[in-house]
């Protein structure tokens, strides 16, 4: 009953300090973990030609009190000291102000924060969200059509507003964001947008995409004829080269992430998440056409654009692993920390996963799907027994999840993502 109070030692050489020589001050960019007891420090201090180090303290009367450094003593920097260093023969010095950094917050967890409910959610049968230009674009399928809603990013009120109407049932699920438009196929027409409420359509060549799939950092992508197809643009469009059975391509539920290469930062790895069709429309009882499946397609491209540089194909990944994304209802996938998290409702098909249970977090691009403690819901989550919601993230590095259930909007991110860098003198 009673607690317990436990201590560990910081290695202080895993923090660099930095002097700026211009404002006198010597400081850590990278903060020290939250709660690190900064009264009590030992540290190793020397000048440059053997130059005495004394600290410079205030007392009470707000004069400066010296006292000798020693590397046995601790020092409690929550009192500000200051480093005098003197000259070999003691007639100069000069004082440099120390600021020891300490986190106000653990770095790796994640703060939720509750936005406001909106009734209108509660009747939306599909979601898809994107963020851009400063804004949240949410589709929702709602009867026969598609309603588009925004809300300023930054608002922690609940702040959407139906900005448009009409566009098909499909057009939901048919969302790319790339160069600062917000793309969608309705009636046939490629749709484009920056701010959800106009729209102009773009002509395509040869032809518009049967379905858009996504976008990466550099191309479009879509289906044509059972084939992928890619645009820089919208406008002109080339079939992309396939490795692996057509059938298996995911048609529902579609996300598209995009992660830098470790190798080559300038190239992009794409990859596309969803399940093949389980139903058609509002008809969550009707037959679904895939009934024998329990994981979701998961298909890979490399985008290289570099002089010289050969197309790649898109690849499905088919290893039976164990650990691969399960079918979920309403799937939605992003790409967040380095990471993919994937979230959804319940198990479909030969799939048994519970709605809402976790995210699924892949650090392997995709191949792999486990359970990371780092990424965790909001507390008391609920979507009131309903599949319907969708999830992004926008430039700030929160992460939003949108619950059709409930009506309700959340907005979490990883403490040490909100942090400025500060920097240092040099811009290091």
């Amino acid at each position: 009953t009673e607690d317990s109070v436990y201590t560990a030692e910081i290695a202080g050489s895993a923090y660099k300090f930095y002097i700026d020589q211009l404002r006198d001050t010597i400081y850590n960019v990278d903060s020290l973990p939250v709660r690190t007891d900064t009264a009590h420090v030992i540290c190793n201090v020397n000048a440059k030609n053997g130059g005495v180090i004394v600290l410079v303290y205030k007392n009470s009367a707000g004069e400066d009190s010296l006292v000798y450094y020693s590397d046995t003593d601790s020092i409690n920097f929550g009192k500000k000291p200051k480093f005098r260093v003197y000259s070999n023969d003691g007639t100069l010095y000069r004082d440099y102000g120390v600021d020891v950094r300490v986190a106000k917050e653990v770095p790796d967890s994640i703060n939720w924060h509750d936005c406001g409910d909106n009734e209108d959610f509660m009747h939306l049968t599909a979601m898809k969200a994107v963020a851009v230009g400063g804004r949240l674009i949410m589709f929702g399928r709602s009867g026969t059509e598609t309603v588009v809603y925004t809300r300023t990013r930054p608002k922690a009120e609940n702040a959407w507003e139906e900005k448009t109407r009409g566009l098909d049932a499909s057009a939901w699920d048919n969302v790319a964001v790339k160069d600062g438009y917000v793309y969608t196929l309705s009636g046939g027409e490629l749709l484009r947008t920056d701010d959800g409420a106009s729209w102009t359509a773009v002509k395509c060549n040869p032809a518009t995409p049967d379905t858009l799939i996504g976008a990466g950092k550099s191309k479009l992508y879509g289906y044509k004829d059972q084939q992928f197809m890619s645009s820089t643009d919208g406008v002109n469009w080339e079939t992309d080269g396939m490795i692996g059975d057509a059938d298996m391509r995911p048609s529902q539920y579609l996300s598209m992430t995009s992660l830098p290469l470790g190798t080559d930062k300038t190239a992009e790895r794409v990859i596309l998440t969803g399940i093949r069709k389980a139903y058609d429309g509002d008809d969550v009882d009707g037959i679904d056409e895939h009934a024998e499946d329990s994981v979701a397609m998961v298909w890979s491209k490399i985008e290289e654009s570099k002089d010289g540089s050969e197309p790649h194909s898109w690849i499905c990944y088919d290893e039976k692993n164990g650990m691969q994304l399960p079918r979920l209802s309403d799937l939605s996938v992003v790409s967040y920390n380095g990471v993919l998290l994937a979230l959804g409702g319940r198990g479909l098909g030969e799939s048994t996963a519970t709605a809402f249970s976790h995210f699924y977090v892949s650090e392997d691009n995709g191949l792999t799907w486990q359970k990371n403690d780092m990424y965790y819901l909001p507390k008391g989550f609920d979507n009131e027994g309903n599949d319907v919601f969708t999830m992004t993230v926008d430039d700030d590095n929160y992460i939003w999840i949108i619950c059709g259930g409930t009506g309700k909007t959340w907005r979490g991110r990883l403490n040490r993502l909100g942090w400025a860098d500060k920097g240092t003198a040099s811009g290091e």
